[in-house]
């Protein structure tokens, strides 16, 4: 099962931390599925209910030491960017405990080797056709889940299935090695049953709370991606067809480690790094219409490979490191 779509950007304005528009969003495509085992339908979650503690610390207290996120607000007003610096986190360096979340429904903090119970490995062709996706890419290393992408477009990506459902929130700590632009890191949420992203109409949308698409290979920022189904006879013209757009940025670090979160209710869709609500809106045309479950990707694209910054050595190995990942209710 393959999908290969181009998108557009709609422009809205966002609150918080800060949010801005990537300059290569216009030409994003989407990430998701694309050589997964099986659709996302044949997935069975295990239920989720795991409300034991999770056994790491957050490490808020060195998430927090790494100053405040910055990103850039872009307005339908002005048509400009202004750009803002968030204050610096205290305390709290997770949205969970910034904002009370309780206790996970599920998680997997990478303690030991990776449950292939919870994880569907993906295992077949790469995005858009390009290079593959194999298993063996994906590792838990020293307490961390690892995906490695190779020069030859070998990569890996996986499917949570103690992470489906309709409403609720999601966090992981990440970090990346600076690498070929040509790979794009992606956590996201896509429909259950299947569809997603610029699918034909009634596609059910997608999630992407954190993807590096655009990125020069420095790892400076990751974007915030909001595909949404449109209404019939209000489709985005090109090669959207019925999909919209809503996109964010924040710009950090990514060599260091940060949590990105996703919160999703019924009123409302947020976007957090470190604790810091970074996207927001309450648009109810944007809302997936049904249950979402969490995906990790690192994808090939080598048509991005010119972007690569100098000095970048574009032949290394690209890595997407997950520290955990936890699951809470809406």
């Amino acid at each position: 099962m393959s999908f290969s779509f181009r998108r557009r950007a709609v422009v809205v304005t966002v609150t918080a931390v800060t949010v801005g528009v990537s300059a290569f969003a216009a030409l994003h495509e989407s990430s998701a599925d694309v050589g997964r085992t099986g659709t996302a339908a044949e997935f069975h979650p295990v239920p989720a209910g795991k409300p034991a503690a999770p056994s790491k610390a957050p490490r808020a207290a060195e998430d927090a030491a790494r100053g405040s996120v910055q990103a850039e607000r872009t307005t339908k007003k002005t048509g400009g960017t202004s750009k803002k610096k968030a204050a610096p986190a205290s305390g709290a360096a997770t949205a969970a405990q910034r904002y009370g979340w309780g206790r996970p429904v599920a998680h997997d903090e990478f303690n030991g080797r990776l449950d292939r119970k919870a994880w569907e490995l993906y295992d077949g062709e790469g995005h858009a056709g390009n290079g593959r996706r194999s298993p063996d890419a994906v590792t838990v290393q020293n307490g961390a889940l690892r995906i490695t992408g190779r020069p030859d477009g070998t990569t890996g990506g996986l499917g949570w299935r103690d992470g489906d459902q309709k409403y609720g929130r999601w966090e992981a700590r990440v970090r990346m090695n600076r690498a070929c632009a040509c790979y794009n890191a992606n956590m996201l949420l896509w429909p259950v049953n299947g569809g997603g992203g610029t699918a034909p109409e009634g596609g059910g949308g997608e999630i992407d709370y954190m993807e590096t698409y655009g990125d020069n290979g420095l790892r400076k920022g990751a974007n915030f991606f909001l595909h949404f189904d449109q209404k019939k006879g209000s489709e985005q013209k090109g090669r959207e067809g019925n999909s919209g757009r809503i996109d964010g940025r924040a710009n950090v670090d990514l060599t260091k480690w940060h949590t990105f979160a996703i919160e999703w209710t019924p009123k409302e869709i947020n976007g957090y790094v470190d604790g810091r609500r970074h996207f927001h809106t309450t648009r109810q045309d944007v809302q997936p219409p049904r249950a979402m479950g969490q995906a990790i990707q690192l994808d090939w694209m080598p048509e991005l490979k010119k972007l690569t910054a100098r000095g970048i050595d574009k032949n290394r190995n690209a890595t997407l490191e997950i520290d955990w990942i936890r699951m809470y209710d809406a």
